[in-house]
């Protein structure tokens, strides 16, 4: 029986300056215990250097205020990452026009179990206000974001340039690991500067918003923007899905099972079965990095577990021609430009107002599409550092050293050359961790937590006995409007991708969470409703793109709802209702 009293491999000590910690966000990105080398090589340390430089960048805070080799704005306790609420506070207290609260609002929703924000003599300042207001002005005067088109190119490049791992050593292997972790930070330093920068945009837009009393309003003008490199899979998805549907041949090498299914495709001899396969192949080199669990460290991509885009599209190719998901984007496009035309109408009389709004969806034009690029890019060139970590372990699977490729997550970064040079003798280790990993798994993380104040992780629920009652007919299950609309049918609880099949016709999509790997299936459902998860999520943003009422921050929505009740699902008043 493992103890998993003491702190976790990589566990750090929490802040006593920023004490407040959530799993808010934190749990959308990493839902499960993290593994070592994730947090060693790609999360914990080497994240936090980039954060704590955007930070100060942004104007938000001054290196110094941060513990030179320690974690603050993240936090790790027992294996699951936390996001450090007191620092996003501190935050709200130097941006103007933004408060503690407001950001407790953004990230936490509603909630009664959150600590009151305590003032610190430091946190509102007048020069953070003054370097964030710069940082404001250069925002809004923002055209475009060619820099980020820029990136998407290097990672075309890298990818073309990926050797054959077959040639190299395993030191070799280790070496290229590092050296694109290397080139992985700029990509990295991108994304989160594009996440506060984007906060700026979705600010103004609230606020301009605000005195016309509708809460739905952001959502509803968030809606159709096109571009969305989020949503891009599940378009390309889409087209397959007709070539599918449109071909008899290629409908029956589906309805013989998805075992085979591209052998069987190899084999027909017909215009569709090799568009397929081009495309297929197209489909693979362009998102092969997208997975659930996009930041761990040894994920199941589509390219290495394509059984799961290919399950993706047996559920897509079932939906009727009225679903295209670009289809749909255009219709939103529609709505959007009509209810954008009635606020200037309602605005007319407030020529400031008007130019806010103005201002505010072009912005949203420019950084909604932003922020999605830069973390497909980061996803793609983080996947290419990956890689030789996976063929690397492959090698020991083989010599029968390692039970699967995902052993070697249990090592941390600053182990693998001692790992190369002696293998065997890490085995027990890589044992004895995963049987921790998996005594942690079991328990529920707390949902706040503060510095010298944590419970023991002996007392924290078990999942198999959550504390929460089952949701029975007629309850009203309130989470976070992520995009509008109201649909019916029965719920599905799924808690990994890789269980799309299970996904029928007309069903609501219930899950623990959802990152990009699992927005694909989003066209395939008639609605969405997710435990966690904020308006400016993925899973937001993409339902938004596809059209899908969405419903994000319903706790413990998974858990609570039995699988196959009927509901009603309203994403433009973020209530699920239970029949």
């Amino acid at each position: 029986m493992v103890d998993i009293a003491p702190p976790w491999v990589v566990d750090s000590p929490l802040s006593t300056r920023f004490p407040v910690y959530t799993r808010a966000n934190a749990g959308e990105v990493t839902p499960s215990v993290a593994t070592p080398l994730f947090w060693s090589q790609i999360g914990g340390p080497p994240a936090e250097q980039v954060w704590k430089r955007v930070l100060a960048d942004f104007g938000a805070f001054d290196l110094d205020e941060f513990r030179d080799d320690a974690i603050d704005i993240q936090g790790m306790l027992h294996g699951y990452v936390y996001l450090n609420l007191s620092n996003l506070r501190v935050f709200g207290a130097r941006m103007p026009g933004a408060s503690p609260e407001l950001m407790d609002r953004t990230y936490l929703g509603e909630r009664s179990d959150v600590p009151p924000y305590e003032p610190h003599p430091d946190d509102a300042k007048p020069e953070y206000t003054e370097r964030i207001l710069a940082t404001v002005n250069r925002v809004f005067a923002t055209e475009h974001r060619g820099d980020l088109v820029e990136l998407a190119a290097e990672t075309e490049r890298s990818r073309a340039a990926r050797p054959d791992y077959t040639t190299l050593s395993d030191a070799d292997l280790v070496a290229l690991q590092r050296e694109r972790m290397q080139q992985y930070k700029p990509f990295l330093y991108a994304h989160l500067m594009l996440v506060y920068e984007g906060s700026l945009v979705t600010g103004l837009l609230e606020t301009t918003l605000a005195p016309l009393g509708d809460p739905t309003l952001v959502a509803r003008v968030l809606t159709g923007l096109g571009n969305i490199a989020s949503a891009a899979p599940s378009a390309a998805l889409w087209r397959l899905s007709r070539l599918v549907t449109g071909s008899p041949a290629l409908t029956a090498a589906f309805d013989a099972g998805l075992d085979g299914v591209l052998d069987r495709i190899a084999a027909l001899d017909e215009p569709a079965a090799a568009e397929f396969r081009a495309g297929w192949d197209q489909f693979l080199h362009d998102f092969g990095s997208r997975s659930a669990m996009e930041w761990e460290a040894m994920p199941q991509t589509w390219e290495t577990h394509p059984q799961i885009p290919l399950g993706l599209l047996e559920r897509m190719r079932l939906q009727p021609d009225d679903r295209d998901p670009e289809a749909q984007s255009r219709r939103l496009a529609a709505e959007r430009e009509a209810l954008t035309a009635d606020l200037r109408a309602q605005l007319a009389d407030q020529p400031e107002a008007v130019g806010s709004l103005d201002l505010a969806l072009r912005l949203s034009g420019v950084f909604m599409p932003a922020r999605e690029l830069s973390k497909s890019n980061l996803i793609r060139v983080l996947h290419e550092a990956r890689l030789p970590m996976r063929a690397l372990a492959q090698r020991y699977v083989a010599a029968d050293l390692l039970q699967r490729p995902e052993d070697i997550t249990m090592l941390r970064e600053d182990e693998l050359d001692a790992f190369v040079a002696d293998p065997a003798s890490t085995v027990p280790t890589i044992r004895e961790r995963w049987e921790w990993h998996a005594a942690l798994s079991e328990r529920e993380p707390p949902y706040i937590v503060m510095a010298g104040e944590v419970p023991p992780v002996t007392s924290w629920p078990l999942r198999s006995e959550p504390n929460v009652a089952p949701a029975r007919s007629g309850d009203a299950l309130t989470g976070l409007p992520a995009c509008p609309g109201v649909a019916t049918g029965r719920a599905r609880i799924i808690s990994d991708p890789a269980d799309a099949r299970d996904l029928e016709p007309g069903e609501i999509l219930v899950a623990p969470m959802t990152d990009p790997g699992w927005t694909p299936l989003f066209t395939s459902a008639e609605a969405v409703v997710v435990d966690i998860g904020s308006t400016m999520s993925h899973a937001a943003i993409v339902s938004r793109e596809l059209g899908i009422p969405c419903v994000l921050g319903v706790q413990h929505a998974s858990v609570r709802i039995p699988n196959g009740a009927l509901l009603t699902v309203d994403g433009t008043a973020g209530i699920v209702t239970v029949h």
